[in-house]
């Protein structure tokens, strides 16, 4: 692996993730919702950027970033004006001109903001209630699979 400063820009939506590393210029796209945003977040601990730029949109990103935080990666999450900014003093104004991802890999790489701080018990509580939740989803499963072969008078209980 190589000791060459990696940057990320991460773009969370509605119907996924998308990363764009630079200098590389890898890109991939995740599926949205825990389980890509688990891979995402297990790939991106891989590559050990220096940094994982994020848009603040108050929406998509807020359970990305936290799933980073767990993992360890540095996250910044920057206001969409500076992106823009950044962009128009680039001279790509276009969304079309390059993908949101990029942008912000790009705004990572020249600008490197500072990682938004997030106490070290945060992050703890955040690993823990992800393990907690983990252990329920996992219970479920099993109540649900021990339901389909359960006596009809144990089916309501289990239910």
């Amino acid at each position: 692996m190589s000791s060459e400063a990696r940057f990320v820009g991460l773009d969370a939506g509605r119907d996924g993730n998308e990363a764009w590393v630079r200098p590389t210029g890898e890109v991939w796209k995740m599926d949205a919702g825990e389980a890509g945003m688990t891979r995402a977040a297990e790939t991106l601990s891989e590559l050990h950027p220096q940094l994982v730029v994020m848009q603040a949109n108050g929406n998509f990103e807020l359970p990305m970033a936290g799933i980073l935080v767990t993992f360890g990666l540095p996250v910044a999450l920057v206001q969409p004006r500076n992106v823009r900014d950044f962009a128009r003093a680039i001279g790509r104004s276009s969304r079309t001109e390059q993908r949101q991802a990029g942008l912000l890999a790009q705004f990572a790489e020249l600008v490197q903001p500072d990682a938004t701080p997030l106490p070290e018990e945060q992050v703890e509580e955040l690993r823990q209630l992800k393990g907690r939740r983990l252990e329920i989803i996992q219970m479920m499963s099993a109540e649900r699979s021990r339901a389909t072969t359960a006596l009809p008078a144990l089916e309501k209980e289990i239910q």
